[in-house]
């Protein structure tokens, strides 16, 4: 059926508050992102309240249908007490019945279910509805995104490139099947890739959802402009971010060799998070090519090279060696020097990659020859 928010505030007030959420599993959150967006929804767009909340679901012990009302006796919401308690709050705002809802309240979907009793059999069934009601798949931020324009447009834009004789399959779904064959790239990994080596490594350590932000996040930096996000990836910037991609492949993997052969603990610990590494690469590869670097690591966009192997893999190799050699060096001064250093709070602190581009600047970077350029595809071996 479906009840307006007020009639939903005057259940509430009227069955006791709270004690009608007493075979949830649990009460009202707080206010979370989600629930202000629903107080949010239900007080400045009350005709779309429909559209987009899942509703709520119910138990009663009896239930009589008249019609033009339902009479229950001992209503229980099962699932949906953030909605319930978001829409009691708005009206608690307002101090009475929001105004805008006196000719267009916020409509919410309910089901009631009718389980007789509260024992045997029927107390049985009772836990079961409420714990499959409250279970599900967990949905990330990321699935959000799927379907957006410019994660659409990068599936074809990497259909284009064969990796080591490979097709390259861009998956933005966690559902999507892969190719046969094909190299995967998923919308997370590349996400955490691209924003690690533009951006900053630190920022999602905390939680990936960051990177689908587009207001507050990394989305629009990763996808867009820094500004808006793309409806199409413009091929230069496809290239570079590609680039990227195909070198952390490479870091992530030369990384997991070199940290399993490591003796000393201390080198081993900082080369922890490849984010790090990654951002300590940018730098590195800024200091060799200066303003044309984007232009220089985007020849390399097919990931035709391998690491220390011909032109290309030589120059990427002294580019991971120069950041690492900076990683391993600002974690040891910051152990040594900084009173309080504490291993997770060094890989998390907003200061690291600055201190790493510090010692790679003005200890590591200095003392180093030029590279030379980076070869065309057809120049590459």
């Amino acid at each position: 059926m479906a009840l307006d928010a007020k009639q939903i505030v005057n259940a509430y007030k009227s069955l006791g508050s709270e004690s009608i959420f007493s075979l949830n599993i649990r009460n009202f959150i707080g206010n979370t992102v989600t629930n202000k967006r629903i107080m949010l929804t239900a007080q400045k767009n009350p005709l779309s309240f429909f559209l987009f909340n899942n509703g709520i679901s119910c138990l009663c012990t009896s239930l009589i249908d008249h019609r033009d009302r339902v009479e229950v006796t001992g209503l229980q919401v099962i699932n949906g007490a953030q909605t319930v308690k978001a829409l009691v709050n708005v009206a608690r705002a307002s101090k009475s019945t929001p105004p805008e809802w006196n000719e267009t309240p916020p409509i919410v979907l309910v089901r009631i279910t009718e389980i007789p009793g509260g024992y045997g059999q029927a107390g049985q069934m009772r836990e079961s509805i409420t714990q499959f009601n409250n279970t599900q798949n967990v949905i990330k931020v990321s699935d959000f995104r799927s379907n957006d324009s410019v994660q659409m447009g990068l599936k074809e834009q990497f259909s284009k490139i064969r990796y080591r004789g490979k097709q390259v399959d861009y998956q933005p779904k966690r559902t999507d099947k892969s190719v046969r064959n094909a190299e995967v790239v998923r919308l997370e990994e590349f996400a955490k890739t691209v924003y690690a080596f533009l951006e900053d490594p630190v920022d999602f350590s905390g939680a990936t959802a960051f990177l689908f932000d587009e207001q507050a996040g990394g989305y629009s930096k990763i996808f867009g402009d820094g500004s808006s996000v793309w409806e199409q990836m413009p091929e230069d910037e496809f290239r570079l971010r590609a680039a990227v991609y195909w070198l952390s492949k490479e870091f992530g993997q030369r990384l997991k060799e070199e940290r399993k052969l490591e003796t000393d603990p201390d080198t081993r610990s900082a080369l922890e998070r490849k984010w790090i590494l990654m951002n300590a690469a940018r730098t590195v590869i800024q200091h060799y090519y200066g303003s044309h670097w984007k232009s220089q690591l985007s020849k390399t966009y097919k990931g035709d090279w391998a690491m220390g192997e011909g032109a290309r893999g030589k120059i990427f190799l002294q580019v991971f060696r120069d950041a690492k050699a900076g990683v391993v060096m600002a974690y040891k001064n910051a152990k040594a020097h900084d009173p309080g250093f504490v291993h997770r709070n060094w890989m998390r602190s907003k200061s690291t990659p600055t201190k790493v581009a510090e010692v790679l600047n003005t200890i590591i970077l200095v003392v180093r020859d030029p590279l030379p350029e980076m070869p065309d595809s057809t120049q590459a071996t």
